[in-house]
């Protein structure tokens, strides 16, 4: 069931349900996708990879696969680049670490790049990889957090650049960020109840339908035409051009839809940096993608243990709020320290405590690289937050919604957005509504009753909820900061009427672009139909900067509002001189110009379709109707999610199933609920995953994946969702959103985890710390292994 908010009689685009016009292209296999590209006389890569978790290359021999016929280039370490590149897209050069080789002389995990081959087929691509004759030294391998941060542990990297600056480590820890307000003893020593807890949250991948694919054409001009499974086409066109040492001007990267990424495709990866040296090696175009292993051991959420420690007062009141969090970032930095930063800065913000403090800790272990994944570090701090919450009111005597009421932050309250160094202030939020009605939904009411059910039923029932904020985008008030927040828009209106929008955002699969098109046809008066949004490049594209952090629609979608607004201004003012009339007079709607004001006494006010305008305009040459917006955003706006959820638990069996979901959401004005409504239930079913099933599991003895394939490794699926499923939304408007609105991508899958927790713990009347819940750790929990 879902319940969605009126329709404002105020809009006619806004707020309506209108179906993703890319639907019926996927449904039929129509839209193309970048493995449907094939180019004349494209060549396929295959990459030969490290069998070994740490190993210096000491000698490689492609003297045999080079004679393979159909076999056109190889490139070793010899052949890339041997200055290290970064991988984020959202952060300026100078702030991002720069860890990374095309292709290294050391391998850092099992996986990692040793040579690549491109030839006429895959087959004969395999065969010449299978060739390559690699003399290897193995090095010991640091394959676990701890053990990487102990003393004698070998070292991952021995350097590692931000920006210009050379870092030389002494050890595997990259950073340790630390925040904190106040004075964390001294709220400890005025604390009634102190707690500490540890929890455990594990390696989850993205799991994107679509396998990582890229396609590269070398030009006669020699530019790159580049096309790719990637959420920033003019961050991938600036990370290639440092990586390979080319200007930027030498690249094109075009948009493409993707078959989803949930952050899979927020950073560039080596395959990128790859194929364009070897399709400028072979003068050819190539085609590179990865098999499903390949694809899922390149990028995965970061394993984080975090230790908790919680001072509250007698009535609930929190005093004190420490968190020490060692995040595993893998073999290569990526997006570590930002996940890191950001779990500090969601950690900080849930809750309104006067003495904080956040210590993280990112280490580099010899296991497959973590990225970027939904949430960006929020369910990581999450988890364990909303666990701790309710282990403090069980022992304080409070009901647990009645200890969030008391303690979240709200309208007013400044919170950290995006880690340490952005800080912002809640201008609207509706935690009170989500709250007191999913409770009331769910029947919180029976919660007690459940705690007391007898454990020595083959199934015990419990109900849980978790709370979570997100941030829409990155803004901030300083121009230069340590990362970019800023999009751009152009709009033409076409001879017939029609409005065409040209972007840079990437639609992952989740519909934004649609919410653009409805964004542009309310400001403009037009159908949504009437709004064509075109496919582009790096080439005439403005920049914006990445589909991530909750932004598509307040900072992409408020700069597509801006500028149909100067639109509008030029057609209003074409339409004033066709009607005669002042063009502060003439509101566009139902696709006309119409004249407002006081009228001569039975006569209707002049108006003219917009199709008459912009066919006059060419047939009197004033010129297109066009305008661009450039803009970065200066707010974040925080949006605000609960799942309430009731779950089984076979106590025999250890099997948990989730009965019921109730998921209030506050998202200011809701654009298009088919969209929201979309995201709401995909970041549940990441969540549940997160919380029950999913786990990437490394050999700690030889550095392997045993799970890479989705034999070994279980996702939610479609099948696996429960029925009674109750979305609903708060009656909020953000002022400073288009139309109201505000993101919600993120914040759906932050708080599905720790909801399942809590319920698991209302039914067992235990705590589990250590995800995923699986039936070992639940017959554990219980006594009975």
């Amino acid at each position: 069931m879902t319940e969605t908010m009126p329709v404002s009689a105020e809009y006619h685009n806004i707020g309506r349900r209108v179906p993703k016009f890319d639907a019926v292209h996927k449904a039929t296999g129509q839209l193309k996708f970048v493995g449907d590209i094939r180019l004349p006389r494209m060549l396929d890569i295959k990459i030969l990879r490290s069998p070994h978790p740490h190993a210096e290359i000491v000698r490689i021999d492609i003297t045999r696969a080079l004679a393979i016929p159909g076999v056109k280039a190889i490139i070793t370490h010899e052949d890339a680049p041997a200055h290290p590149y970064g991988r984020e897209f959202a952060l300026p050069p100078e702030y991002m670490p720069r860890d990374n080789f095309v292709i290294p002389d050391k391998a850092r995990y099992v996986g990692d790049v040793v040579a690549a081959v491109a030839a006429t087929s895959v087959e004969i691509a395999a065969k010449a990889v299978a060739a390559i004759e690699v003399e290897y030294r193995k090095l010991r391998a640091a394959l676990d957090p701890f053990e990487a941060i102990a003393p004698g542990a070998p070292q991952v990297h021995r350097t590692v650049f931000w920006g210009d600056e050379r870092d030389d480590l002494s050890g595997n820890i990259l950073r340790t960020v630390k925040m904190g307000v106040g004075d964390i003893d001294k709220g400890f020593a005025e604390a009634d109840l102190v707690i500490e807890n540890t929890f455990a949250v594990p390696k989850q991948q993205q799991s994107p339908m679509e396998r990582r694919c890229i396609v590269v054409d070398p030009r006669p001009d020699g530019r790159l035409d580049v096309w790719a499974t990637t959420q920033s086409i003019h961050g991938l066109r600036h990370n290639m051009a440092r990586a390979l040492g080319i200007p930027y001007s030498r690249i094109n990267v075009h948009q493409v839809f993707l078959g989803g990424a949930f952050g899979a495709r927020l950073d560039m990866n080596v395959d990128e940096p790859i194929a364009a040296l070897l399709a400028m090696k072979a003068g050819q175009p190539v085609r590179l993608q990865l098999t499903r292993e390949e694809d899922m051991m390149s990028t995965s959420r970061h394993p984080a243990t975090v230790t908790l420690k919680t001072g509250a007062r007698r009535d609930g009141t929190l005093v004190a709020h420490q968190m020490v969090a060692h995040v595993d970032t893998g073999a290569y930095a990526c997006s570590g320290e930002w996940v890191t930063k950001c779990m500090g800065g969601w950690f900080m913000s849930m809750y309104r405590v006067p003495n904080q403090d956040f210590t993280g800790h990112v280490i580099y272990t010899n296991t497959p690289p973590a990225a970027g994944f939904r949430g960006f570090g929020n369910p990581q701090a999450n988890v364990p937050v909303e666990s701790h919450m309710d282990m403090l009111a069980d022992k304080l005597g409070i009901d647990p919604v009645e200890m969030r009421l008391r303690n979240y932050i709200r309208e007013g309250d400044a919170y950290y957005a995006q880690g340490p160094n952005v800080i912002d202030y809640i201008k609207s939020c509706g935690v009170e509504e989500i709250l007191t009605e999913g409770a009331r939904r769910i029947g919180w009411h029976r919660r007690a009753q459940l705690a007391q059910q007898p454990k020595t039923q083959k199934v015990l029932k419990g109900i849980g909820m978790g709370r979570a904020f997100h941030t829409s985008g990155c803004g901030q008030a300083n121009e230069v900061s340590d990362i970019l927040e800023y999009a751009g828009s152009i709009i033409k209106m076409n001879e017939d009427g029609t409005a065409s929008l040209t972007t840079a955002l990437i639609d992952m699969g989740t519909g934004n672009l649609m919410g653009h098109a409805q964004i542009v046809a309310e400001v403009l008066g037009l159908r949504v139909e009437d709004v064509i949004v075109n496919t582009t490049d790096t080439d005439s594209s403005p920049y914006d900067v990445v589909t991530h952090a909750s932004r598509s629609t307040y900072v992409s979608g408020m700069v597509a509002k801006l500028c149909a607004e100067k639109v509008r201004t030029i057609l209003c003012e074409m339409a004033g001189r066709i009607l005669e009339a002042d063009p502060g007079d003439i509101v566009l709607v139902g696709g006309r110009a119409q004249v407002t004001g006081p009228s001569v006494a039975g006569a209707s006010q002049p108006s003219i379709s917009i199709m008459e305008i912009t066919r006059t305009a060419q047939m009197r040459q004033w010129g297109t109707i066009m305008a661009e917006e450039s803009r970065r955003a200066v707010t974040t706006a925080s949006h605000f999610t609960c799942k309430f959820i009731e779950v089984s638990v076979d106590t025999e069996t250890g099997h948990i199933s989730i009965d019921k979901v109730v998921a209030g959401s506050d998202v200011g004005q809701v654009i298009n609920p088919v969209l929201v409504e979309g995201q709401i239930h995909g970041g549940a079913a990441q969540a549940f995953g997160y919380a029950l099933l999913e786990e990437i599991q490394v050999d700690r003895e030889t550095g392997r994946t045993l799970n890479a394939d989705y034999l070994n490794y279980k996702i939610f699926t479609s099948r696996d969702m429960c029925r009674d499923f109750d979305v609903f939304f708060a009656a909020t408007h953000e002022d400073s959103g288009p139309f109201g609105a505000k993101g919600i991508g993120e914040a759906a899958n932050n708080d599905g985890a720790g909801a399942v927790v809590n319920a698991v713990a209302n039914a067992l009347g235990v705590h589990i710390k250590e995800l995923p819940l699986t039936p070992e750790r639940v017959l554990k929990a219980l006594g009975k292994i």
